[in-house]
């Protein structure tokens, strides 16, 4: 039992550190979300070009996309005839980084770990950007039409940014977070620094040891950094906690099966090699760069010492947010469990709790719909209703630019 108390609170401890930073951060994305409208985005994105790929890096490092969440915009920009490289560009740096997570990366690990968590997403996307228009041959755009369900699902008013920011992004990431802080809990309390001084102080063993956890893991931007800020605390390179916070949030399975099958094999090589050797690369230089100014590793994750009431505040909040989407959730999973005469549709456009919500509206409006359930992860919605209206569900979902899968 103490052994369990004693994780919630290093837990905590790590919840509380980063708590200011995530809400300032938070903020920082419903702004954009306000201000940055997605028809700005793709029509500079969605075409081919070099300019393309210097703009999908700087559009793609603020968005607070997931390595899932990014790929319906990516498959818009594909369609649309924009170059492979650009594409590219924006599949890498955008879940790689974000605002909430840049603020979340300060709060934990600092300034200097930051600025290179951001200089990697941006080198690396454009890298695998140029690479990949090199050795890919140029396409003929076969369809030149923005998906309405991929990108444009955005509310740009500021009641509307608040909403996307502290309920649908926060939302979408306070299970990672969750996981991110009781790992890294578990981490700080149960491995021992002399684990980590005899295995991982070599860099090589941990660079190779945190591409191998980090590529097939999925994990997002933010949810990962209490995890790689315990074992940098425990005695692990910053270095090696930097390969795993490009990897982890760049790669996972579904991102490397869709780059794979939508842009071809030589994409995916670039897009694999690119992430693996720009991680050691930044890597590496961020353990000279601490080396060369006595940076404590330590001090690198753990540098906020003492209590903040701002930071009480803030922990606060989100723990109020975090449990009133929770409930939000279940009740409405008990609510459509209970109800009889129920379709499940495959809709791979959804990629968000904005999408979640628009589906929602529109369906709410076709007689006989007593209730809708959005999973977002499994792209499925599931209706519920007195009439087997199933075609009129099909086509109210198609007009609002979510075409069911056949």
């Amino acid at each position: 039992m103490q052994v369990i108390i004693n994780i919630v609170k290093e837990s905590w401890y790590l919840f509380f550190q980063m708590s200011t930073y995530l809400i300032l951060g938070l903020f920082v994305a419903g702004l954009i979300h306000i201000f940055l409208k997605p028809e700005t985005i793709f029509r500079h994105l969605g075409k081919p070009g070099f300019l393309s790929i210097v703009k999908a890096v700087l559009f793609g490092v603020p968005l607070p996309l997931c390595s899932c969440g990014v790929l319906p915009p990516a498959a818009s920009f594909y369609r649309s005839g924009a170059s492979k490289g650009s594409i590219l560009a924006f599949l890498i740096s955008t879940p790689t980084t974000g605002i909430d997570s840049i603020f979340a990366t300060y709060g934990l690990l600092g300034g200097v770990f930051m600025l290179f968590r951001i200089m990697a997403a941006v080198v690396i996307g454009f890298i695998a950007g140029i690479l990949t228009d090199i050795f890919e041959t140029t396409r003929t755009p076969s369809e030149k039409q923005l998906s309405k369900g991929s990108f444009s699902c955005s509310d740009s008013t500021v009641i509307g940014g608040l909403r996307y920011a502290f309920v649908d992004l926060y939302g979408s990431i306070v299970r990672w977070i969750f996981w991110g802080v009781l790992i890294g809990g578990a981490i700080s309390y149960l491995v021992p620094v002399e684990f980590v001084s005899k295995y991982l102080s070599n860099r090589c063993i941990s660079y190779l040891l945190m591409l191998t956890i980090g590529i097939p893991l999925y994990v997002c931007a933010t949810g990962s950094i209490p995890i790689a800020a315990s074992l940098i605390a425990k005695g692990m390179s910053p270095g090696a906690g930097l390969v795993f916070l490009i990897t982890g949030p760049a790669t996972n399975a579904v991102t490397m099966l869709f780059v794979g099958k939508t842009l071809g094999r030589k994409s995916f090589t670039v897009y694999i090699i690119s992430i693996m050797v720009g991680a050691i690369f930044f890597g590496y230089m961020l353990d000279i760069v601490a080396g060369h100014f006595n940076l404590s590793i330590s001090a690198m994750a753990h540098r906020h010492e003492g209590s903040s009431v701002v930071s009480y505040i803030s922990s606060f909040i989100l723990i109020i947010l975090a449990i009133n989407y929770g409930i939000i959730s279940i009740k409405q999973k008990f609510i459509t469990r209970k109800l009889k005469n129920c379709f499940v549709f495959d809709v791979p456009d959804i990629s968000c709790n904005n999408c979640a919500r628009t589906i929602k509206k529109v369906l709410s409006s076709v007689d006989g719909v007593q209730s809708v359930d959005v999973d977002i992860r499994r792209k499925k919605v599931r209706v519920c209703c007195t009439l087997d209206n199933t075609e009129k569900i099909k086509e109210v979902l198609e007009s609002a630019g979510y075409p069911v899968s056949k």
